[in-house]
């Protein structure tokens, strides 16, 4: 097993896979990311492609491409294994019993069962009527292909038959969400039936369930699915994304269609950045899935009709992630198959047309409502604050309520107040349990480790003190045992700037714990327990680190960290501002005091965006 684990890793890039799932960025020899395992606004993910190991300076997760994989899709190790091995084409010991968990298995029973619905579509007389339905609806055999779209006879048990003489049991195939119990007796038989077969495939491209159409008119269920299962959660899949990804990440767009049968022409038609919600709303879990390839979003939603409800839902989740929401309006048809069916240029036109999702609103709202008069005026100003409301970046929700005071000519501060309350509502209705601040600012961990780290590159290249020192304000540190450190560092490079610099000049590292020892004695500061158990850990590392990092690479993990304390202070300070900001509003304070506020807030925003 170890072979072929060093194998795959061997076979890898950490860089390329993690690349799907977070934006990586160059960062001097590393790569940094905003971690997908908490909240942040700052990058503390660092990766190493030499070393091919990741690191999270935030939460302190970190380890190889095993690790990540298992932590990110909550894998266990053979899971893991077998996903990767099949990424590197590493052949595996099927005599290996760890690749005969339940959940492979399952995986493995819904991958043949796609394959044999897929080849009655292909070859089967009963599946007559299903190729021509999709031949009329304008699918391509080659798409067909791609999507391994099947067929499923009108027979009670042609699966749950097939499955079995494959080597799967009743239990496996009811497992997998492929069959139901009978009510009378004992027994199963197949959950679809006389229906045109969709795989919903997970990120990894492996059949997770399926979405069944009939082609029956008196068929009261156009459309049944797979049911939650072990390897199916339906809050963290959407049809379309395993083919999509690539093509989302490439174009910094994600277009959201209803259904299956919205993907597939899109994808035909050259507009391959396609993934389907059908016909739900959109999870946090969806969402965050999304924000690792993109933040820009546009939605080919039916804003009219029933599904309006999930579409808004949708747009409130999304637009309170802080991503770029945009709407797409179709000159034809009421979905995305019918406008390409009826002229396929109309949809990639479609695409490039979409508004931003608050001139959307508006736009809506002033259609709708003629706000030349009271109470129309009203109606307006409460859909409009409650589109406001949701959105995640207070700086931008500024912009819409001046905008908005502007379009109905009446008081900001009246607006602002309606604002504050509709905000309560909308924490409460989806469970908001902390505060933007404690959410986003860095934790104790984090905190440690930066200082640990800048403490050994100090020690281990003294020509780097004196920047520390510069550019490290007292302010950065908010754990009292780091500042208190911190502090008599500094104390220590003060009483020996002399020393320090001539070994700058001449680079000798090993000499710098002497003349520490030296300032020990000589000046006898009072360091208490923890902190010289933390001096212990910071020399135990230099020493272990000596000779091994070049300086090349200590001078960019060097800024990187200096950004990146620099980065939280600032976050912290914009949290700050921002329930300042909130406090004011909400008690009424003169439009000279909220100003100020604003203008240290933009201030600082624009400091960080320059870091």
């Amino acid at each position: 097993m170890s072979r072929e684990v060093e194998e795959i890793k061997a076979k890898l890039d950490l860089v390329d896979f993690m690349s799907e799932y977070v934006k990586l960025l160059p960062a001097g020899g590393n790569f940094k990311a905003l971690c997908p395992f908490h909240n942040e606004k700052t990058p503390s993910l660092m990766v190493n492609r030499q070393r091919q190991i990741w690191k999270c300076f935030g939460c302190g997760e970190g380890g190889d491409v095993f690790n990540f994989l298992m932590k990110i899709e909550g894998l266990e190790f053979a899971e893991a294994l077998k996903v990767l091995a099949q990424r590197a084409g590493v052949a595996l010991r099927t005599q290996d019993p760890a690749l005969n968990s339940e959940k492979n298995r399952l995986y493995g029973l819904l991958d043949l069962a796609a394959r044999y619905w897929h080849k009655v579509l292909l070859d089967s007389s009963a599946a007559k009527e299903a190729r021509d339905y999709l031949s009329q609806r304008g699918l391509s055999w080659e798409t067909i292909e791609d999507f391994r779209l099947g067929y499923a006879i009108e027979a009670w048990d042609d699966l749950n038959n097939f499955l079995i003489k494959k080597g799967f049991t009743e239990a496996e195939i009811f497992s997998a969400g492929l069959s139901v119990k009978k009510e009378r007796g004992t027994g199963f038989y197949d959950r679809f039936r006389a229906r045109i077969m969709f795989p919903i495939l997970d990120l990894h491209g492996r059949a997770v369930g399926f979405g069944g159409r009939t082609l029956k008119k008196e068929e009261a269920a156009k459309y049944i699915n797979t049911p939650q299962t072990s390897v199916y959660n339906k809050s963290s899949v959407l049809y379309g994304f395993y083919r999509a990804k690539e093509t989302i990440k490439k174009n910094d767009l994600c277009i959201l269609v209803e259904g299956y049968m919205d993907v597939l022409p899109s994808y035909q038609a050259g507009v391959k950045n396609v993934a389907a919600i059908s016909g739900t709303a959109l999870t946090g879990e969806q969402i965050k899935i999304l924000k690792r390839y993109s933040n820009n979003l546009a939605l080919a939603l039916d804003m009219d009709a029933a599904g309006q409800q999930a579409a808004l839902r949708s747009i409130d989740l999304a637009l309170a992630e802080e991503m770029n929401v945009k709407i797409i309006s179709l000159p034809f048809g009421k979905d995305p198959g019918e406008c390409i069916k009826n002229n396929p240029q109309d949809w990639p036109d479609s695409i490039v047309k979409a508004q931003a999702v608050m001139d959307y609103f508006f736009g809506s709202a002033l259609s709708k409502y003629d706000i030349s008069q009271p109470e129309q005026k009203k109606k307006a100003a409460k859909f409009l604050l409650e589109k406001i409301s949701k959105l995640g970046d207070r700086v931008e929700q500024d912009y819409w309520l001046k905008k908005l005071a502007a379009t109905l000519a009446a008081s900001e501060a009246v607006l602002r107040e309606l604002l504050v309350k509709l905000e309560r509502g909308f924490g409460k209705r989806v469970g908001v349990k902390k505060t933007e601040a404690a959410q986003n600012r860095p934790s104790e961990d984090q905190e440690l480790i930066l200082l640990k780290r800048l403490l050994v590159l100090a020690f281990n290249f003294p020509q780097y003190f004196f920047r520390i020192v510069e550019s490290v304000s007292l302010d950065f540190w908010n754990n009292d045992l780091n500042l208190s450190l911190y502090k008599k560092i500094v104390l220590f490079y003060t009483r020996n700037t002399g020393s320090l610099e001539k070994l700058s000049v001449d680079k000798l590292g090993t000499e710098i714990w002497k003349i520490f020892d030296e300032w020990l004695k000589r000046d006898k500061p009072d360091f208490s327990a923890a902190e010289s158990k933390l001096l212990e850990e910071v020399f135990l590392l230099a020493q272990a680190e000596r000779g091994v990092i070049e300086e090349k690479a200590a001078k960019e993990e060097l800024d990187n960290f200096l950004k990146l304390l620099k980065n939280n202070y600032l976050t912290g300070e914009i949290d700050r501002l921002k329930q300042t900001l909130e406090k004011a509003e909400l008690a009424g304070r003169p439009a000279e005091e909220l100003a100020q506020i604003y203008l240290k807030l933009n201030e600082l925003i624009k400091q960080k965006n320059i870091n």
